[in-house]
């Protein structure tokens, strides 16, 4: 996909953290990616209308508020969900919210031995398969259609990355792709998992990063930014967490690249949305 340049639209909150305004009208109809503000862990709400795509749950209720602000209260199915790998400050929620919410598709990762908090897991996904659900572990290519327009393509095949060998680089990657816009998301992805991608040739410019593994030096390569060149990156990350995330090097690398850098530990849930052409960003606000 060839990059081009796009406008971003801030609300006056984020634009006053960039040191810019910029205002248009927030779009009638779009898709909508919300970054939950999970503390540090990572949850992500993708919207179409009333279907929705649920990446990830943190490791606690926070993702509930997150949920209940976007998503109206008499919805009770999120249609896709992805567990992009075992780690609780990824999916310890999930139990929960396969209790609360029907899903008709979820997806999971290949391990080479399944986390405690996955092993907790497997009475409940077995209870949604009971109830309907397709249970599935991504193809390389394989791709979610969005009912009005965009797909969602996942760009690994479990076992075919041979430095997948850490559960990080076993993580779910896909590309969200709406209009002339597309999001890539990495979970908790790794340097040699992202050389890997980039050596494969599967990576297209993208225009929105969500930032592998919380913004930690073991992710995020140069090498990997200067590939997919992201006009903006977003972190999640949890307020003065004990990882030092997001590591320096890392926001180095991406002020390299060009990307205007967002984080949940500073602006709480973001919510960006796209008509396909222009990408819009809001937050719940600055923190001190």
């Amino acid at each position: 996909m060839k990059k081009f340049k796009k406008r971003l639209f801030y609300t006056a909150a984020i634009l006053a953290f960039l040191g810019y305004f910029v205002y248009k009208k927030w779009p009638d109809s779009s898709i909508k990616v919300i970054f939950c503000d999970v503390g540090q862990g990572d949850s992500i709400l993708i919207q179409q209308d009333f279907f929705q795509v649920l990446i990830d749950s943190g490791k606690d209720d926070r993702v509930l508020g997150c949920l209940g602000k976007f998503l109206p209260a008499w919805d009770r199915t999120i249609e896709v969900m992805i567990l992009t790998h075992g780690d609780e400050d990824h999916i310890g929620f999930f139990e929960e919210i396969l209790g609360l919410y029907d899903t008709k598709y979820l997806f999971f990762p290949a391990t080479n031995k399944d986390t405690a908090t996955l092993q907790a897991l497997k009475e409940a996904i077995l209870q949604e398969q009971a109830n309907g659900a397709a249970l599935k572990q991504p193809i390389l290519g394989q791709s979610v259609r969005l009912p009005e327009g965009g797909w969602l393509t996942f760009l690994e095949k479990p076992g075919e990355n041979p430095a997948a060998q850490s559960k990080n680089d076993r993580s779910i990657v896909f590309l969200l792709e709406y209009g002339r816009t597309s999001w890539l998301f990495t979970g908790d992805l790794e340097e040699k998992g992202e050389l890997w991608l980039v050596a494969s040739g599967l990576l297209p410019q993208v225009d929105v990063l969500k930032v592998g593994h919380h913004g930690s030096a073991t992710s995020s390569s140069l090498v990997f930014l200067e590939k997919i060149s992201p006009s903006l990156a977003v972190i999640s990350a949890g307020r003065k967490n004990s990882y030092g995330h997001p590591a320096q090097s890392v926001l180095e690398n991406l002020a390299a690249v060009g990307s205007a850098v967002l984080r949940t530990d500073q602006l709480g849930d973001i919510e960006l949305a796209t008509d396909g052409e222009t990408i819009w960003v809001q937050s719940t606000g600055l923190r001190e």
